[in-house]
């Protein structure tokens, strides 16, 4: 008798345990009726709450109604402001104004900068010609005045001006700096010429090509390569 009491609980246990979650559950369906959902409220997806209204945002537990400026719309977002504004258009404070285009510009493709066409460079709110010098072509760069010599020329004061090639050299691809062009393997930068590297007996051009060293076992002594 006493082992099939306590393996079943009696009809007044299971009674009392209903009883008792009802009670526990009260609290919370009493909270839920005394703070209902704001106006301008929608249950969310998850059945958990409530979220604002297309054009509301939440604020203290009220859906405040986002004041939309002109050539704005909805970006429906919990947070910030609420609103963007249209293509072409860039906020100013609570306001959408139209970006201005100066002559030969287009806006870009966010809606909200603009760009100079090509063969116009960007200064202050304008755009203005670049002026290509003879001999040279657009480059699409921001710097350099937006463009660069041709093949043969670098840049002084403004102009195109035409690399003299001593004998004995090859034009360098490095024309920002420098003479514009470099000495061939056995030669070396001699004022503008290119002067021949003299090598001794028992020598061969150094790693870098703008000097000797001595064949081994020879050993450099004064302009000459010799065994001690």
């Amino acid at each position: 008798m006493l082992r099939q009491t306590l393996g079943r609980p009696s009809a007044f246990a299971v009674r009392l345990c209903a009883a008792m979650l009802i009670l526990l559950a009260a609290p919370v369906s009493v909270a839920m009726a005394e703070a209902p959902a704001p106006e301008n409220s929608s249950p969310n997806a998850y059945g958990t709450g409530w979220s604002c209204d297309a054009g509301f945002q939440e604020t203290d537990g009220l859906c405040d109604a986002i004041v939309l400026p002109a050539n704005g719309y909805f970006n429906d977002r919990a947070f910030g402001r609420g609103w963007e504004c249209h293509f072409g258009y860039t906020r100013a404070g609570d306001s959408c104004e139209a970006i201005k285009l100066p002559a030969n510009a287009y806006l870009e493709s966010s809606g909200a900068r603009w760009s100079c066409e090509r063969g116009y460079r960007s200064t202050g709110d304008e755009c203005r010609l670049i002026e290509v010098p003879e001999n040279g072509y657009l480059s699409g760069l921001s710097f350099n005045d937006g463009w660069a010599c041709d093949r043969g020329y670098k840049a002084e004061m403004g102009r195109c001006a035409e690399i003299m090639v001593p004998d004995h050299a090859y034009l360098s691809t490095q024309t920002s700096s420098g003479p514009g062009w470099k000495c061939e393997r056995g030669y070396v930068v001699s004022g503008a010429t290119c002067a021949e590297i003299v090598m001794p007996a028992n020598a061969h051009l150094n790693y870098m090509d703008d000097g000797w060293e001595c064949n081994r076992p020879y050993t450099q002594i004064a302009g000459s390569c010799v065994i001690r």
